[in-house]
């Protein structure tokens, strides 16, 4: 595969450290975070047009660089680190998306780098580790299992009412997660994915739950939360995909018992888990269940989506990317112990694209409470259908005094939305 070298001359002889992006540049400046803490920052990135144009264009203060075609599976990448690496010694690998989270934690291990390391990597990606270190640790998940055969996903459906979900086991933004209602929509998938007969089918089958989730994000460091903020999803990112529905998360009330509860499951989670020698960011999922309580819909180590970081800068004055992005450089953290603005509280919502493209700008919005609204122009622009999580054309922030307030907010630019939005 093509490789691109746009490397400039680097100065003296500094720590380094290799970073792994498929980041926004102009949004996340590695090269500003690690620069000034006295490290050489070598860059091996995505190549996008957004890439280059950044490396060409902004002045930046990387080391190196070097760009990667199909990033997720190019394994050229590895193979350049540990060539790099070779010439001269890194002294941490910092990776910020989840699809590169096993991938910095091999290359750490390879390299004798402190920070995370496989174990714990596997535990936040593969859903059937991290549901089974919740259910040791005594805490409710869906019933589940590992789909390595045809068989394996029929006898799971035969004890559940013939009604599923299937996700890959390492999956994100309920990218390829479909329900599966009945037999018949259970053998259509089968056809549909032709599992190989001789490999593992890398998928987790689940019992269906139709209930609110909650979202928990933060920081984690020596198995105790140092900060952290609790919001009710709207929708689930499962019906923004499946159904093209908005989604968001509202921040919860500080008086709402929903919260300690999320706070404490995930807590008892995190002292199970295998997490790094440093502070970690996470984003944790549950389920709240009626009658039942909260259960482990997944956890990751990386910052939520949407606007999950902005919220954190406004409501725990911390930037959870730049956090994240030191710690793993092997830094300290420094946490915030009160807000950047107390009694206030946010929340958002992203617009999945329906496979138009939008033909007509999309106005300001009136609406008390709506911060911003966003558009993605070049997926405002494109055909494609969304198929994950990250792939919305309209993106809004909002706030208010409390979560009633919130969710007026939100209902009243959905259906401000719904009168302005011109599709071709």
């Amino acid at each position: 595969m093509a490789v691109a070298d746009l490397t400039p001359h680097s100065g003296g002889p500094r720590r380094r450290v290799a970073v792994l992006s498929k980041k926004n540049l102009l949004t996340h400046r590695y090269d500003q975070w690690l620069g000034q803490e006295g490290f050489d920052v070598f860059l091996f990135a995505d190549d996008t047009s957004a890439t280059r144009a950044f490396v060409n264009s902004v002045p930046h203060r990387f080391a190196g660089v070097r760009l990667f075609g199909d990033w997720k599976r190019n394994r050229a990448v590895d193979a350049a680190v540990l060539a790099e690496n070779a010439s001269r010694p890194f002294a941490a690998v910092v990776a910020l998306s989840e699809c590169d989270v096993v991938r910095a934690a091999e290359l750490r291990e390879r390299m004798g780098l402190g920070g995370q390391q496989v174990a714990s990597a596997s535990a936040f990606r593969d859903k059937s580790v991290m549901k089974a270190i919740a259910a040791a640790a005594g805490l409710d998940t869906p019933a589940y299992q590992c789909v390595n055969s045809v068989a394996d996903l029929m006898d799971f459906a035969a004890g559940h009412r013939a009604t599923v979900v299937v996700k890959p086991l390492d999956g994100a933004g309920s990218a390829d997660t479909v329900r599966l209602q009945g037999m018949d929509a259970i053998e259509s998938w089968v056809a549909e994915k032709a599992f190989p007969c001789d490999e593992p089918g890398r998928y987790l089958v689940e019992e269906w739950i139709d209930a609110p989730m909650l979202a928990v994000d933060g920081i984690v460091e020596a198995g105790g939360i140092r900060t952290s903020m609790v919001g009710a999803y709207v929708g689930t990112c499962l019906q923004t995909i499946s159904a093209l529905e908005p989604s968001g998360i509202l921040m919860l009330d500080h008086a709402d018992p929903r919260g300690p509860a999320a706070l404490d499951y995930t807590a008892r989670l995190l002292k199970a888990i295998p997490c790094a020698d440093r502070p970690m960011v996470f984003h944790c999922e549950l389920f709240d269940i009626p009658g039942r309580g909260l259960a482990l819909c997944e956890i990751a180590c990386r910052t939520g989506g949407g606007n999950t970081n902005l919220i954190a800068e406004q409501v725990l004055a911390l930037d959870l990317e730049r956090a994240a992005c030191l710690a793993q450089a092997g830094l300290p953290v420094d946490v915030p112990l009160a807000s950047a603005r107390p009694g206030t509280i946010m929340g958002d919502m992203l617009v999945p694209h329906p496979g138009r493209p939008l033909a007509a700008p999309v106005p300001l919005c009136p609406i008390p409470g709506v911060l911003s609204v966003t558009v993605n122009q070049e997926i405002a622009a494109s055909s494609g259908r969304a198929s994950k999580m990250s792939q919305y054309v309209i993106d809004a922030l909002f706030e208010a005094d409390d979560h009633a307030g919130l969710q007026r907010v939100y209902a009243q630019f959905e259906d401000w939305l719904r009168h302005v939005l011109v599709w071709r």
